[in-house]
């Protein structure tokens, strides 16, 4: 089981995404792929502070279509478990001096939380969380 960072999701919203990207999720079981809803939150506020306009408008259909087909019954939430593996990730982050983004340190709570993986293009910020990393971006 694999949890998408944002910066996978964003790319596939662009009108021309990378290719590698692209091939990398079509080689994965649809089943086995998640979204946080720390990601939807930054993706909805990136949305929020574009320019009121069509490219806007376009991004949150977009946006909004790909989320409802691709990961309908797959969205995680922060919970419990998840806070409390925040404390520990983001401890040993900093023990580490290599704090993180609270962003990121939720993602990377919710995937130690359930056992799955991140796929992100910023491998680095999620190093030393306890779960594997895959850089789609790379494939």
């Amino acid at each position: 089981m694999i949890v998408i960072d944002t910066n996978v999701i964003s790319e596939v919203m662009k009108t021309s995404p990378s290719l590698a990207v692209l091939e990398w999720l079509n080689q994965q079981n649809s089943n086995s792929l998640f979204v946080s809803t720390i990601t939807l939150g930054e993706i909805e506020y990136g949305l929020r502070i574009l320019p009121t306009g069509k490219r806007r408008h376009e991004l949150k259909e977009r946006f909004e279509q790909f989320i409802f087909q691709a990961f309908r019954q797959r969205i995680l939430v922060f919970d419990e478990a998840a806070a409390r593996s925040y404390g520990e990730v983001m401890g040993h982050r900093k023990d580490l001096g290599r704090p993180m983004s609270v962003p990121d340190g939720q993602i990377a709570a919710i995937a130690r939380s359930k056992g799955f993986a991140i796929a992100t293009r910023n491998t680095s910020d999620f190093e030393e969380c306890g779960f594997d990393l895959f850089n789609p971006f790379l494939y």
